[in-house]
Order: C-alpha cells, then structure tokens, then sequence
C-alpha cells in the first residue's frame, strides 16, 4: 500500500510546532510502509523536495533519521497528479481541492482520502497512529 503524507496542517500544526503525536505517527506509517511512503506536498513538488528540512526543526531526532526513507513524488499542480491509482493508497490531507475531489471520485478512491483537520481534533494524529499500527492490511 501507497501512503503519501502532506505537511502543513497535517505534521506541521503550524510554521513553528509540531502537530501533536506527530513523530508517533511518523514512525508508524514509516515502519509499516517503509518501502511505500511518499511525500505529497508543497515541499516536494517540481522535483524540489524539501520536506526533511522543514520538520527537521520540531521533530524527535529519532524521527528525523526515519524520513529518509520517505520517497519523493512528483507533482506540478494537483496532489492526485502523483498517486498512482493502480496501487491501493491512503493520502493523509487537511484539505482537498475540487478538482483532486473530481479525480478521486473518477477512480472511485475518495475512501482513500484522510481528511486531518487538527483545529477540530488536536489528537487525529495519535487516533490515525493507532489504526495503524493496529491493522493487518494497513
């Protein structure tokens, strides 16, 4: 299984901390899926990726070494430019653009999409984590 993660509003709760349970989710999805963990954010876009650097600064140490294992993927305007929709997926977002929303329901894998809206619930990140590291085919 696909796992691409975004950032801001997701690991970032904002520009200078952390999201709550962050680094456990971190670490669960990335040993569970460490082959198949990529980055869909505006921090890796255009073949720029910039990502580590940016969490680098609120995240545990031992975190930080696991996101090197986290791939890149390429994107120019739509996040859903880089899911491959022959692979089952899961993309952890706090937002969905209308066009993105019209490609997942083309491919029939809204079910896909994971809305994190950590305004509403600071501890979505510690709920996903568990589920996680819980689940069989996750």
């Amino acid at each position: 299984m696909n796992i691409y993660l975004d950032i801001d509003g997701v690991l970032l709760d904002n520009e200078s901390n952390a999201a709550d349970y962050a680094d456990e989710f971190l670490k669960a999805v990335i040993e569970k899926h460490p082959e198949s963990t990529y980055w869909l954010t505006p921090h890796n876009r255009k073949g720029e990726n910039h990502a580590k650097e940016v969490l680098i600064p609120h995240l545990n140490p031992e975190t930080i070494n696991l996101l090197d294992k986290v791939k890149s993927s390429e994107w120019k305007d739509l996040k859903t430019d880089a899911i491959d929709f022959n692979q089952d997926f899961l993309w952890f977002d706090d937002d969905l653009w209308p066009n993105e929303l019209s490609i997942l329901e083309r491919h029939e894998a809204l079910q896909n999409f994971m809305i994190v809206d950590l305004q509403k619930d600071p501890n979505t990140l510690k709920k996903l984590a568990e589920v996680i590291e819980k689940a069989k085919h996750i």
